[in-house]
């Protein structure tokens, strides 16, 4: 399988999370968690978990039933979005995120505001590969804005690892690079077998793929 989509870059989700109710609510626990990972793959991750564009406006994470920002300054590229996306196969994760055209993506992503708080990434199973490979992640393929790795080690939201996981978790995460994904498709799956078989974590093994993420500029062929 191959899609494309609009995802937030890092630095912006960062800064909302840091000042969203959650964190402050739970900084340190959430800070006991995050010191798996060196503290600059906070604002570098490149992975799927990055609140991409879809058919309603989200403050970042650590907002979740907040409300939404208004008035929506993306109205139009969402419009776009949705008229791309058709109608709900009622199958994938809500809500919907992946575009089957690179086209497409280009023309929603001409329709942005603010271009500079997103990037357009190819995203890919195996055996395909997208074609400036930054790494791999695991979670949710189609929507439903959701990485395992994400939310367990960078942006600790609805599945937060046990204090007594911590050491297993830095382990299972030693070769992150510096895009906060995996180098290789073989630690991914190990991760993800590894996080199914944790008490805490989302027990829904079958449905999290691990996925090839590509960097796409706005302007490639």
């Amino acid at each position: 399988m191959r899609a494309y989509a609009l995802m937030q870059h890092a630095e912006a989700l960062e800064a909302a999370y840091t000042a969203s109710p959650l964190y402050q609510r739970a900084h340190v626990e959430i800070e006991a968690i995050r010191t798996v990972l060196p503290s600059p793959v906070r604002r570098s991750y490149r992975g799927i978990g990055r609140y991409p564009l879809t058919k309603y406006p989200e403050r970042g994470p650590g907002w979740q039933g907040k409300g939404f920002p208004s008035p929506d300054p993306e109205s139009a590229a969402r419009a776009l979005l949705l008229q791309f996306l058709g109608d709900d196969d009622y199958r994938t994760h809500y809500p919907r995120a992946f575009l089957q055209d690179a086209a497409q993506a280009k023309s929603v992503y001409a329709a942005l505001c603010d271009k500079a708080r997103y990037e357009i990434v190819e995203l890919c199973t195996a055996p395909e590969h997208p074609r400036a490979l930054l790494g791999f992640d695991v979670g949710y393929w189609g929507g439903g804005n959701f990485s395992i790795l994400c939310d367990a080690a960078i942006w600790p939201l609805w599945h937060a690892p046990e204090p007594t996981a911590l050491d297993d978790l830095a382990r299972v995460l030693s070769d992150i690079n510096e895009y906060g994904l995996f180098p290789a498709e073989q630690a991914a799956t190990a991760y993800r077998d590894w996080y199914a078989g944790q008490t805490w974590a989302e027990q829904d093994p079958d449905e999290f793929l691990v996925i090839a993420v590509g960097s796409l500029s706005p302007t490639a062929s």
